[in-house]
């Protein structure tokens, strides 16, 4: 049996140290060992009240002012950084080299249907010369945009629309050719 040498409590278990009231080292007690059998008295708790607010004393710093803190995500319909979509390269040009392989196409369409039907030969061979022009310049649009879409690793790159955009000029290209060719041919009948 210890007991506190301060507030003069004894304690049974012998494997405590301080006293649990007041702290104080505990020391061993010779007399009291012998009888186990007493009624320990435990004093009642002690109460303890919350603080009531009329008792509450504020510190002596003055009050700051409420800064609010920033949000863990911004609010909606407001973005503190736009979102960077992934770079499309090549997605313009290949769009643009398609448009010029339609617009041959379309025009060498209108030569074809305005031949026949009586429409002026320096017409025609203005337009078709026109068109020409349109898949050349479709071509290398087509070759730049295959070019910068090879290095777009994006699962929806334009590779494969500058590369049928290439092709289209490329055989427009071809055609013109053979036109201008048959044309030179049948010419110097």
């Amino acid at each position: 049996m210890k007991r506190c040498p301060a507030c003069q409590r004894t304690y049974v278990d012998d494997s405590l140290s301080y006293c649990l009231e007041d702290g104080s080292a505990l020391v061993t007690d010779r007399s009291g060992s012998a009888d186990l059998a007493a009624t320990i008295i435990i004093p009642e708790p002690r109460m303890t009240a919350p603080v009531k607010p009329d008792t509450f004393r504020p510190s002596q710093t003055p009050p700051q002012p409420f800064t609010a803190p920033s949000p863990a995500w911004p609010p909606v319909g407001m973005s503190q950084m736009p979102l960077q979509a992934p770079a499309r390269q090549g997605r313009g040009i290949a769009i643009a080299s398609l448009i010029c392989a339609i617009a041959a196409y379309v025009l060498l369409g209108f030569c074809i249907v305005a031949g026949p039907n009586g429409v002026e030969a320096s017409l025609i061979g203005g337009i078709f010369l026109f068109s020409a022009f349109f898949a050349l310049v479709g071509a290398v649009l087509g070759i730049v945009a295959t070019s910068k879409s090879s290095k777009d690793t994006g699962a929806q790159n334009a590779k494969a629309m500058s590369i049928v955009a290439l092709v289209l000029n490329g055989f427009y290209l071809l055609i013109t050719i053979v036109f201008l060719i048959l044309g030179a041919v049948n010419s110097s009948r």
